[in-house]
């Protein structure tokens, strides 16, 4: 299994099209074969942090995830609008 966490900081005037953009993602996500679990969030405190938490069931998903069309469509839309990017890769505990 894959997991990663993912922290985005955008700039302020672009929060609105990074959220629906981030939501395009979740949702063509959520449809790709190996997908486990994936969901997006922003912050409650803090409008230009979003974070996903997205599942994989095996690399090769992962690896198909990153280069899928939708995914190459938010690099292209948001690429620019992005600040700061943290990418996690996470490991079950039990």
């Amino acid at each position: 299994m894959i997991n990663k966490w993912i922290e985005f900081t955008v700039k302020t005037a672009n929060i609105d099209a990074f959220k629906a953009s981030l939501a395009a993602v979740e949702t063509g996500s959520k449809a790709e074969d190996g997908c486990v679990h994936y969901a997006a969030f922003q912050s409650a405190d803090d409008a230009t942090l979003f974070t996903v938490l997205e599942c994989w069931a095996s690399s090769e998903a992962f690896e198909a995830h990153r280069v899928a069309p939708h995914i190459a469509k938010f690099k292209e839309d948001c690429g620019s609008v992005i600040v700061n990017k943290k990418a996690i890769s996470l490991d079950q505990i039990q």
